[in-house]
């Protein structure tokens, strides 16, 4: 019996072009997840909140302070303080990317939800390309072309997508890229992983429950802070756990 598509539905968010040329979306959720990252989340939330608010209907901005040790808290704050379209969530302790990037996929209240990390290797302009996916499909991955990462971050991500296509048949090229999808999915999914494999998750279980992914190429830029972590050998050792643990649960 063929899987009913599940966002058949009256009530379904409708994308649209403007007059200005721009893609106009119903309303998003920018999610973004900050570690150490005082240099470029201010910026990042700025140009976030300049784009939201020419091609959307309403947005959030929802930024979690990931227990920073720097002044990644207070220039959210800052931001906060001027744009009621922010919102902050803070860890005392930082609880590393999985757990971070799982609370914010939740968080999220409008029509779609879009991620981008707090360093700013991604510019928010990369929703306009994105959004075109969402014409034809419900899940869109950002493929980084041109990656901007050291080799050895580049082999680790490719070793982990090969893993991902010979464990769970994902045929995707960059699965832990930014994201651009329709917040009804969560509705028909649940997430259990709390570490990076969350995204590959999300990706894996969207896909199953039959909505349709699709990867468009955006540009990925140089990195600016030494904020994240996951190139950590007890990030990429529990990264690779879970891609052996989760499949019991699919």
């Amino acid at each position: 019996m063929p899987v009913q598509h599940p966002m058949k539905s009256q009530s379904t968010p409708v994308l649209e072009t403007k007059r200005t040329g721009l893609v106009h979306l119903s309303s998003v959720s920018l999610i973004i997840p900050a570690y150490n990252d005082e240099e470029t989340i201010g910026r990042l939330i700025d140009d976030g909140a300049l784009l939201l608010s020419e091609i959307c209907d309403d947005y959030e901005i929802i930024v979690c302070n990931d227990g920073s040790r720097d002044k990644t808290l207070e220039m959210i704050e800052s931001k906060r303080r001027n744009n009621p379209n922010v919102r902050l969530l803070n860890h005392e302790v930082n609880k590393g990317f999985g757990a971070t990037i799982r609370e914010l996929y939740l968080a999220g209240s409008k029509d779609y939800v879009f991620s981008l990390p707090g360093d700013y290797q991604y510019a928010p302009k990369e929703l306009i390309a994105m959004a075109q996916g969402l014409k034809t499909h419900d899940f869109v991955i950002g493929w980084r072309v041109n990656r901007n990462d050291p080799p050895r971050r580049k082999f680790q991500s490719f070793v982990y997508n090969c893993m991902l296509r010979v464990l769970y048949g994902h045929r995707h090229k960059d699965v832990n890229s930014i994201k651009l999808f329709r917040k009804a999915i969560l509705d028909k999914i649940t997430l259990r992983s709390a570490t990076p494999f969350v995204d590959a998750e999300l990706c894996i279980r969207a896909e199953r429950a039959g909505f349709k992914v699709i990867e468009i190429p955006i540009e990925h830029l140089p990195r600016l802070t030494q904020g994240a972590s996951g190139g950590k050998f007890s990030v990429i050792w529990e990264t690779f756990s879970d891609l052996f643990k989760m499949r019991s649960t699919f």
